[in-house]
């Protein structure tokens, strides 16, 4: 699969690993122009040493503030690709930055904001073209943050663990299987590429591995 996937959305995924990697939230991401080249990137430090409001050091918003806009002008023809839903403010960050164009890997039902494009006025006349997928991304992206998660409260779910559970059931056990091994720590000290590292959720999400650690 992961040779498979655009460019950007390895990109992302990779910043969001490298996220994991160092504390922060795993969630990255990429925009890319209007020709699919990557032009800037970004991913959450949420839990990182240096951050110096670390409360919005998120994925979406350090993207957009890598942009250099006199170089590349054309905002409105570029697409940001992120690894989850993006929440109020990030996404208030993207419309506010003339980005019309979001590709999202999974829905985040605890604090995703992207209804507002259909129930807000002011952001509903900005005609957002957002879209969701490919498909296996959002397991993968819940396995991730649901494993963040679950090591955050020492193995105990937490209300964003249940929300995850309540749309990605698969996944979310699928991070409760993997926390109990530490399968994704051990993957992290040892530098495992993130292609790997979707190879081997995919294969479990699908039943096709009882897992390779």
């Amino acid at each position: 699969m992961w040779d498979e996937l655009e460019l950007p959305w390895k990109i992302a995924f990779s910043q969001g690993w490298e996220s994991f990697r160092n504390g922060s939230i795993p969630i990255g991401a990429a925009l890319a122009d209007e020709n699919g080249n990557v032009i800037s990137a970004g991913r959450n430090r949420l839990y990182e040493p240096g951050s110096l409001n670390p409360r919005i050091a998120h994925a979406e918003t350090e993207c957009l503030q890598r942009l250099d806009t006199a170089k590349y002008p054309n905002v409105g023809q570029y697409t940001l690709y992120t690894c989850m839903e993006p929440c109020p403010m990030c996404f208030g960050t993207i419309v506010m930055s003339n980005i019309r164009k979001v590709r999202v890997a999974a829905k985040d039902g605890y604090c995703g904001a992207v209804y507002l494009a259909e129930t807000d006025p002011y952001i509903k006349s900005k005609n957002m073209q957002i879209e969701f997928g490919p498909g296996n991304l959002q397991g993968v992206q819940i396995v991730l943050q649901a494993y963040f998660e679950l090591r955050a409260w020492n193995g105990e779910t937490n209300k964003v663990v249940d929300v995850f559970s309540q749309y990605c059931p698969e996944a979310v056990q699928t991070a409760k299987n993997f926390y109990k091994e530490r399968y994704l720590d051990h993957w992290a000290r040892t530098n495992k590429e993130f292609g790997e590292v979707l190879e081997s959720i995919v294969s479990v999400l699908h039943g096709t591995s009882n897992s390779e650690r």
